[in-house]
């Protein structure tokens, strides 16, 4: 079972992907945190969120789902 910020990422996944490719997002009370590193994007969450535990994600390039033949 997901948790509600895992299911908000699944929920949103291709925004993320088009809008934040190769960087890294934290979701916290479903809320989005933005930016360059895994660290940093779980900091920003807990920094506003003290006792979350962040879901996060490197996002993928939309290249990342292109099957060779």
């Amino acid at each position: 079972m997901m948790t509600k910020d895992e299911q908000w990422i699944h929920d949103h996944f291709e925004e993320l992907v088009d809008a934040y490719a190769g960087r890294y997002v934290a979701v916290a009370n479903e809320e989005l945190f933005v930016g360059d590193s895994p660290k940093e994007v779980e900091e920003k969450a807990r920094q506003k969120y003290p006792n979350s535990i962040p879901s996060v994600l490197g996002v993928p390039h939309p290249e990342d789902f292109i099957c060779a033949v």
